[in-house]
């Protein structure tokens, strides 16, 4: 039985191993200056208190952050918005400036679906706060930053069903927001291990990118992507003007805004074998 317990002791630290092995580890060394409204510090204790609450929160940002990056400080950003050379004023020589900011964009609802042995359905509504992160580095001519912006992004604790009944999970405003808040960061601090480097190794570079502060990185393989997408939809367009029969087609193009929704139009008229391209 002991043998038993040793070998399973070995495999798990070995896969262990293994796993960490495929997290990058943090080589920039950075001053991280954060952005957010002061109801993201009131919301991190009970009593409201600023003061505590930015300590709080810069507790939880070096926790998160020290995973991508080697954190050696943190501070709240000057009121004015400044460029790198600002920053780099304010921290030593061989330290970069990691801006992080963070907003509040409203509220919304989360529904959740249960069925009980009988088939019966029933739905539980929860409150999510939207939390927009994104972050900043100084750009190689140190003239700019280069930026990362995860959009608006949901966060709710859920529903639970007792028997017939459901029930929020988490019902008090100010943790809503604090966990929402905390949740923003703490996935961006994650790195996208679904993401297959033999299949999809753009996609995965990209993502070790973003993860390890190579945002200019990022940017450029998104300019490319865009770059490329917009010249399918101009091909796309100019076979829908070059035929009156086809103007439905571009009616229906134009009403998406979304540069990928558009993509996925266009993909499904090649599916259909209305369009070839």
């Amino acid at each position: 039985m002991k043998k038993l317990f040793l070998l399973f002791c070995f495999i798990m630290l070995a896969f262990n191993t293994v796993y960490a092995a495929t997290i990058p580890e943090p080589t920039k060394k950075v001053v991280l200056f954060y952005r957010v409204p002061d109801t993201i510090l009131q919301c991190q204790n009970a009593d409201e208190d600023i003061v505590a609450g930015a300590a709080e929160l810069e507790k939880e940002l070096k926790n998160h952050y020290s995973k991508r990056f080697i954190v050696q400080e943190i501070r709240k950003a000057p009121e004015e918005k400044m460029l790198p050379d600002g920053y780099k004023a304010l921290i030593k020589p061989n330290q970069i400036p990691l801006i992080v900011t963070i907003d509040l964009e409203g509220q919304g609802s989360n529904v959740d679906y249960y069925q009980n042995a009988f088939g019966a359905k029933s739905a539980g509504v929860s409150q999510t706060v939207n939390v927009h992160l994104v972050e900043a580095l100084p750009a190689s001519n140190n003239n700019s930053f280069a930026w990362i912006d995860y959009g608006v992004q949901a966060y709710g604790a859920g529903t639970f069903a007792i028997g017939r009944d459901i029930f929020a999970a988490q019902t008090d405003p100010r943790k809503n927001v604090k966990n929402a808040v905390r949740g923003c960061f703490r996935d961006a601090c994650k790195l996208n291990e679904s993401i297959n480097k033999y299949a999809n190794p753009a996609a995965y570079e990209k993502e070790v990118n973003r993860f390890t502060g190579n945002f200019e990185a990022v940017v450029a393989a998104d300019q490319k992507t865009n770059s490329v997408a917009l010249g399918k939809i101009k091909k796309f367009e100019d076979w829908c003007k070059a035929d009156k029969m086809r103007e439905s087609y571009l009616i229906g193009l134009n009403g998406f805004t979304n540069i990928n929704q558009k993509i996925i139009f266009i993909d499904q008229m090649i599916k259909m074998g209305v369009y070839k391209e």
